[in-house]
C-alpha cells in the first residue's frame, strides 16, 4: 500500500501591500483519504464572500480532481499557481478522522493575519493528519516561517509543480465534489494551548517585515 499524501498550495503573490505588509503569499492545504479521495481547502480571509475567515472546504475524488479544483479557483477570486506534493514519513499512520475534525475547528475561528490566518490553519490541518511528518522531516514551525511565502519555501520536498492548466478536456475530473460537512465538537489542537511550543506569537506590534518571494518549479 502506497503511503498517504497530502499537498499545500500556494498563490505567491496574494495579498500584496494588505494593511501595509510586503508581499506574504497565500497556502491552502489538501490530504488524502485512504480510499483516494481528497479533503482541500483554504482560509481566504473576511474579505472572500463574507463570514469570519473566508473559509471554504470539499471532498474530492481524486489528486487530479483536487488539483484542477485549485486550479480552478480564479474563476472565485481565490488564485492559486503551485503545490507541494507531500507524502506521510515512514512509519507514520496518518489520521485523517483527526484532521477532519481540525477542519472543523478551523472554520470556527476568526481570522487574524498575524496569526490565525491561512498559514496557520493550513499548518494545524496538515499536522493534525500525520504529526507533521512528511517526507522523513518535520513540518517547518510556523513560529519561524510565519509568512506564507516562507513557510511554503521551507518545506522539504521533490515534489513541486506547477498547478494544471484548466482545459474543458480535464474539466469531467470536476465530477463528484462533495462539501465538507462541519459538525461535531469544536476542540483545539493540543499544540496550540497556551504554553506549548507552536502556540502562536503575537506579531501584530513588529513593524519591519521583509518581503519574500517564491521562485516557479523547474517542471516545464
Amino acid at each position: 500500500m502506497e503511503a498517504a499524501r497530502a499537498m499545500v498550495t500556494i498563490c505567491p503573490h496574494r495579498p500584496d501591500n494588505l494593511l501595509g505588509q510586503p508581499l506574504l503569499g497565500h497556502v491552502g492545504w489538501g490530504y488524502e483519504y485512504p480510499n483516494g479521495e481528497w479533503c482541500i481547502g483554504a482560509i481566504e480571509g473576511t474579505e472572500w464572500k463574507g463570514g469570519i475567515n473566508g473559509f471554504w472546504a470539499v471532498k474530492m475524488p481524486s489528486l487530479q480532481a483536487a488539483l484542477t479544483y485549485f486550479s480552478r479557483m480564479k474563476k472565485n477570486n481565490a488564485e492559486y499557481d503551485y503545490y507541494k506534493l507531500l507524502t506521510v514519513s515512514s512509519g507514520v499512520i496518518p489520521n485523517p478522522r483527526y484532521a477532519d475534525r481540525i477542519v472543523n475547528w478551523v472554520a470556527k475561528q476568526p481570522y487574524n493575519l498575524t496569526g490565525r490566518n491561512c498559514m496557520n490553519s493550513t499548518f494545524d490541518i496538515l499536522n493534525a493528519f500525520s504529526g507533521g511528518k512528511y517526507n522523513n522531516t518535520n513540518l517547518p514551525h510556523p513560529n519561524l516561517n510565519w509568512i506564507p511565502n516562507g513557510w511554503f519555501n521551507a518545506i522539504e520536498t521533490k515534489e513541486y509543480y506547477r498547478l494544471p492548466v484548466t482545459k474543458f478536456s480535464n474539466l469531467a475530473v470536476m465530477d463528484n465534489i462533495k462539501q465538507f460537512e462541519l459538525g461535531g465538537e469544536l476542540i483545539a489542537p493540543s499544540w496550540r494551548a497556551k504554553g506549548e511550543e507552536f502556540y502562536m506569537i503575537d506579531r501584530s506590534n513588529e513593524k519591519h517585515i521583509q518581503e519574500i518571494k517564491v521562485m516557479p518549479p523547474h517542471d516545464d
